[in-house]
């Protein structure tokens, strides 16, 4: 079963950021950077160093944006999560940034992730200017029968570098 916004919003911490949707929260975009590849073992996962991608100010607006060519991000949300045994949630891109020619994912996040700011990977298509602050992808949660709660490599931290 999704669960509904309220029921989302009570396993986030939304630092009085994003905004409620019907079946989820919209999440907001605090840092972006280049992902440069990496490698994956049987023992874990090793991501290559993230190239910081440097905010700039829009002369029009005064607002920070990036200015983001075609290729693959990592994505930090202002938004951070905290997981019961009876939840699953995944982050999906909302449809202004697919408009665009951008999606937004995660990984699964299994019952008992926490972390204090989650992430998501962005693939554009085409260059798009994203303004920090900006709500770019929705988590949704659905119940699930209780499990095993996680404790893989990523428990509170949405990269290592």
């Amino acid at each position: 079963m999704l669960l509904n916004a309220k029921q989302v919003e009570a396993m986030l911490t939304t630092n009085g950021k994003g905004k409620a949707a019907q079946v989820g929260f919209d999440l907001t975009v605090c840092a972006v950077n280049k992902i440069n590849g990496g490698g994956l073992y049987k023992s874990g996962t090793e991501v290559a160093h993230y190239t910081e991608m440097g905010l700039f100010i829009d002369d029009e607006n005064r607002n920070e944006v990036w200015t983001l060519p075609a290729g693959a991000y990592s994505v930090t949300f202002e938004q951070g999560c905290k997981l019961d045994n009876k939840t699953t949630a995944f982050i999906r891109q909302r449809s202004s940034l697919l408009r665009m020619g951008g999606t937004c994912t995660s990984g699964v996040y299994d019952p008992g992730f926490e972390v204090d700011q989650m992430g998501g990977v962005m693939i554009l298509t085409k260059t798009v200017i994203l303004e920090k602050g900006a709500r770019i992808a929705q988590i949704i949660m659905h119940e699930n029968n209780p499990a095993e709660l996680y404790d893989g490599q990523w428990q509170g931290d949405k990269d290592k570098k």
